[in-house]
């Protein structure tokens, strides 16, 4: 990975290090860099030249961005989250200064990039229990101080739930939507962002100069286990909510010290249709982000896939101009006591096989995630006045002194934050902010927000299907939207698809167009206790717009086999990069009354293990149907049969009450891989899906 010797400290650094009495100083003396005096641009005057979400991003911020794309593929920068704020090493109550860490209590030097979270409601995640003015200058102190050290920064964002008032696994509310302009609880969303906007202009380097951050919202949005994720939102849902985020921070708050981090969860078996399906766009995008967590003891499996995803980020983040990395990654559900991890050997297997692969290799980070301490943490300690060294140690300590691996000492500050580059200026680009692509409208009129960004447009307006007539939208200066009223009438509310195409013309004899797929009317509504019949999906577009998908599968309408009407769910699957894939919808209701659920199969004859999962009461309950034989069935299969899922420990005695029943949240479909099985890829048919 072009890197034969460890370097010294910079000199700040190793500062910091010696004034805490973490290190000496004696026989050290500063390292020259080679790249420094090249690092203003080509070597001739001229800038580099970037294409990023903010064009006016600060100095340092295009720098940083200029340095990580041209690390990839130059060794790795290993990160982990809130490394100074929480640990086993010393006491957070008393000891969090800002420079202890286990990282540097386990290997001797600080992560390259150092991950933070701006929290529940904004102000930060500080230990204990601080007031929010606390907490937020205890965050903005660490970020300071860990600056002083000399690293990257990200930030990422779980938010409570605007609607229930809940945390971020509180999926409750239908939260999206809600929060988009528009949407009722809009206001308390940006009241959020002020105070992250607050932070990114709180935050200032020795120089004065606000520190550049990777902002990562909506992480993870692949599974559904946040507001934001899969099952609850759709995908140009998210997508749009992606963007506001982007404008109301970059164009409202004149926040200039971030780059944004699109980064779902693995996994994908390589699929760029899956990954991309909720990506934001360019505009809105610096860096391609992936997160996957391994609870396979990286078996051969697991880390081909691991490879092919990362690959695949890669692939697309050098054919758009931007920066891959791996933004979460470790063992699921945290690492265990000594005794109990199973492979000793777990961060320089998955190392191993990232470096062995050109494009895998290419990510510019990996970050793992925070030591809570001894009940929760995610990378090995030493010894403490306690607690025994961590059995992973030696692993980790082999993963830091790999070629491979670039921590803090490595790094040149120089050179990530004071090149010379140039960012590009935005081409025009319209996008329909409300309402969202495929999203159902019920009411005879509804509002089209429009965002036209980098233009301004001579005459915008929308037309309706086939219909030529132009109904002008006008800009809102309070909003920065075009805007104006969609009157659809009554009458045309009967489950149809339509097209809602806006039209922007632009000085120059140009313009831009833009289309969003609206469904108009309800849907046919299900009976009492029915998850899906599978009747009242106009087409396969509409079909994948009510299921999210987990990994990489197809659902597609069936109409023969069927188990009755006129349609059933087929399903195709593929292992050959993944363990397991899935689809889920929300659902609602009170199943109290009903005993169990019923449904119609034709399994594929594979083996492979079929799983129903009930969310319910807010626990994951789940049923096994056998997918041995391939004769279509009709099955019942009590409540009394669903068990927790078998990752939720914590729940593992708890049986399916009434009061779950009338609780429910989402209804998943997931085929995992048996082991032994014959058949890696298959079909299977689901139908008439129902509590009875």
């Amino acid at each position: 990975m072009g890197r034969s010797l460890r370097s010294a400290p910079p000199p700040r650094r190793w500062a910091v290090l010696a004034a805490a009495g973490l290190v000496g100083v004696a026989g050290w003396l500063p390292a020259t860099t080679a790249g420094a005096a090249e690092a203003a641009g080509d070597g001739r005057g001229r800038p580099q030249e970037v294409s990023i979400a903010d064009p006016d991003a600060t100095a340092e911020t295009r720098s940083l961005f200029a340095y990580l794309l041209d690390q990839q593929g130059e060794g790795i920068l290993f990160g982990h989250q809130q490394t100074t704020e929480f640990g086993v090493t010393f006491d957070e109550a008393t000891e969090t200064d800002g420079v202890r860490s286990d990282v540097l209590a386990g290997v001797g030097d600080h992560p390259a990039v150092f991950g933070w979270d701006v929290g529940h409601d904004g102000y930060g995640s500080s230990p204990g229990d601080p007031t929010p003015e606390e907490n937020f200058a205890a965050t903005v102190r660490l970020i300071e101080a860990a600056d002083r050290i000399g690293g990257i920064h990200t930030l990422s964002a779980h938010m409570d739930n605007f609607v229930t008032g809940g945390d971020f696994y509180d999926t409750d509310g239908n939260v999206v939507e809600r929060i988009l302009p528009g949407g009722d609880h809009n206001d308390e969303f940006r009241a959020y962002l002020d105070r992250v906007a607050r932070l990114a202009h709180a935050v200032d380097d020795e120089d004065g100069d606000p520190i550049p951050m990777v902002f990562r919202p909506f992480h993870e949005n692949s599974g559904s286990w946040f507001w934001w994720g899969a099952a609850h939102a759709s995908s140009s849902q998210y997508v749009e909510l992606f963007r506001y985020t982007v404008e109301y921070l970059r164009d409202v708050k004149d926040v200039h010290n971030f780059l944004y981090s699109y980064s779902p969860g693995g996994s994908y078996g390589g699929s760029d249709e899956v990954y991309m399906r909720t990506y934001p766009g360019d505009a809105y995008v610096d860096v391609l982000g992936y997160d996957n967590y391994d609870g396979s003891g990286a078996s051969r499996q697991w880390l081909d896939g691991l490879v092919a995803d990362l690959g695949m980020v890669a692939r697309i983040a050098e054919e758009r101009g931007k920066v891959s990395a791996f933004t979460e990654f470790g063992i699921s559900g945290a690492l265990k006591p000594n005794g109990g991890n199973g492979n000793p050997n777990w961060y320089t297997d998955v190392l191993a096989a990232i470096a062995a692969d050109p494009l895998a290799s290419r990510s510019a980070y990996m970050l793992t995630w925070v030591n809570f301490g001894t009940e929760q943490f995610f990378l090995p300690y030493p010894a403490t006045a306690t607690e025994p060294e961590h059995e992973l140690l030696p692993d980790f300590r082999a993963f830091h002194q790999d070629p491979a691996t670039i921590f803090s000492s490595e790094l040149d500050l120089r050179d990530v934050y004071d090149r010379r580059v140039r960012a590009r200026e935005h081409e025009p680009f319209a996008h329909i902010v409300s309402p969202t692509d495929r999203q159902r409208i019920t009411t005879p009129t509804t509002t089209v927000r429009v965002r036209i960004s980098d233009a301004r447009p001579l005459e915008v307006y929308y037309t309706v299907g086939d219909d030529p007539t132009r109904h002008p939208l006008r800009l809102d200066r309070r909003s920065g939207y075009h805007t104006g009223e969609w009157r659809i009438g009554e009458e045309n509310l009967t489950n149809v698809a339509t097209s809602l195409r806006v039209h922007a013309t632009l000085p120059g004899n140009r313009s831009l167009e833009v289309t969003n797929r609206i469904l108009l009317g309800e849907k046919p509504p299900l009976a009492p206790g029915v998850v899906d019949d599978f009747e009242g999906h106009v087409d396969d577009t509409a079909l994948r717009a009510d299921y999210s998908t987990y990994g990489a599968n197809t659902i597609s309408l069936s109409q023969d086999p069927k188990g009755s009407g006129e349609q059933a769910l087929r399903f195709d699957y593929d292992f050959a990069r993944q363990t397991y894939t899935g689809v889920g919808k929300k659902i609602d209701g009170d199943w109290s009354g009903y005993d169990g659920l019923s449904l119609w199969l034709k399994p594929d004859g594979s083996g492979h293990r079929l799983v129903l999962q009930l969310v319910a009461g807010g626990v994951a309950y789940e049923a096994y149907p056998s997918m041995t034989g391939t004769e279509a069935q009709r099955l019942t299969i009590p409540f009394a049969d669903f068990r927790p899922a078998p990752w939720d420990t914590a729940n593992a005695d708890r049986r399916i009450t009434p009061e779950d029943l009338a609780d429910l949240s989402q209804f998943n479909i997931f085929i995992n891989q048996a082991d032994g099985a014959a058949t890696t890829a298959g079909t299977f048919h689901l139908d008439d899906l129902r509590a009875g």
